[in-house]
């Protein structure tokens, strides 16, 4: 079942985390549910190839057809793999279905000169590290966009068909999925899908674990607000987060601190006077230096520090 893009987590009773290897180019989780008579696909990681495995190993997981996929945000490392999934039918909300469809065609030349700007940042950065974490993790972000690079004249956009606004209920022989929106803290429009008989939450990225959430163009004080209504309205045992292992509800938790704590730690420095870049120099947030993906505290302080700066001087 395991590949060099993914292992297979058993999470609870019929449902599988799909957790990408780092560096391998998946980047995204993703999940397998079986409902008993159906298959539903949670997410379909960031390659076509990636999420043909998905697909094959969701067959033989269940030995049923995949029916539906659940998109939980437009961003391409949970929605690369859909192409190959075109005798499934797939769901979001009413936003994220308009987003890709606005989106269009895949523009490959404009993508592939976007990689390439990430790859040269990439190295940029990695130029100025000594952090041996850091540059692992750089290495590991480096050969995700090199495998997406490579991947993107084969990429097809793939439009849900099927959208709600709050919650869409599909009901199973064996178990049942909630699929929940409370708006948009990640990205413009968040999904999760909840599996009640066995308190386990497919998060997409509003949840990760010891991995840095990505902040920028989205929302982080609506995100702490859907993550505590998530804590009041659900009872979790089990977390597929969008990137890092499956774990347990104290995830959710953590990312409320790590935004609270960044929003402070950013607001501070817009306070202080001193320079984006004195701040920069400064690192990751103290706490968080051996989480995933910590290139990406860079991008967010970056971007909260001037979305601050832009409310201050109205």
């Amino acid at each position: 079942m395991n590949n060099e893009y993914f292992t297979i987590q058993q999470a609870s009773e019929g449902i599988w985390g799909v957790i990408s290897v780092p560096g391998s180019g998946s980047l995204g989780n993703a999940a397998i549910i079986d409902l008993g008579d159906l298959t539903v696909v949670v997410d379909t990681t960031n390659l076509p190839h990636s999420g043909a495995l998905l697909r094959h190993t969701a067959e033989q997981l269940t030995n049923k057809p995949v029916k539906y996929v659940v998109n939980t945000h437009f961003h391409g490392d949970h929605i690369n793999g859909n192409q190959e999934f075109m005798k499934s039918e797939f769901i979001s909300t009413v936003w994220t279905r308009d987003l890709l469809s606005d989106m269009g065609e895949v523009n490959i030349d404009l993508m592939q000169q976007n990689i390439q700007k990430i790859i040269t940042s990439l190295n940029h950065v990695r130029s100025t590290q000594t952090d041996p974490h850091m540059l692992t993790e750089i290495d590991y972000d480096l050969s995700v966009q090199r495998a997406l690079y490579d991947a993107i004249p084969s990429l097809r956009r793939v439009i849900p068909t099927i959208t709600f606004d709050d919650k869409l209920v599909i009901q199973g022989t064996k178990r049942t999925i909630e699929v929940l929106s409370y708006g948009g803290g990640h990205s413009l429009s968040d999904a999760v899908v909840y599996v009640p008989e066995e308190q386990t939450l497919i998060a997409g990225d509003l949840i990760t674990t010891k991995t840095i959430p990505v902040i920028p163009y989205g929302n982080p004080y609506a995100w702490i607000r859907i993550l505590k209504r998530i804590q009041k309205d659900l009872k979790v045992d089990t977390v597929i987060p969008g990137h890092g292992e499956v774990s347990n509800s104290d995830r959710i938790t953590d990312v409320i601190r790590f935004l609270e704590n960044t929003i402070t730690y950013v607001s501070g420095a817009v306070k202080s006077g001193k320079s984006e870049s004195y701040w920069l120099e400064q690192g990751v947030l103290k706490g968080y230096e051996d989480w995933h993906l910590p290139q990406y505290f860079r991008w967010n302080f970056r971007w909260l520090f001037n979305s601050m700066l832009v409310q201050n001087n109205r």
